[in-house]
């Protein structure tokens, strides 16, 4: 579940903007400043790591168990960014 919001490039903000591309499309696309992915139970520690690495994570999510246990695996943005911000 993506529930906060990370910092996007400017690049993806300006193509959204000039091609009159919808969030939905963007995100859908396009990467948009994500460039991985680590889904951990222990997201201080990796944090940390990561930090000591010279990177700059950013938490955006978390995973969270299905209503239904026969429900297959879904994302569920609850934070999209709006690309037509300055």
């Amino acid at each position: 579940m993506i529930d906060q919001e990370w910092p996007i490039p400017p690049v993806f903000r300006w193509l959204a903007r000039t091609g009159n591309v919808q969030s939905d499309e963007m995100l859908r696309v396009f990467n948009c400043g994500v460039g991985m992915v680590l889904i951990t139970p222990e997201p201080d520690k990796v944090l940390e790591i990561l930090r000591e690495m010279g990177e700059t994570p950013s938490v955006i999510g978390h995973v969270a168990q299905a209503a239904e246990a026969s429900a297959k695996p879904d994302l569920i943005m609850q934070a999209s960014p709006d690309f037509r911000a300055a």
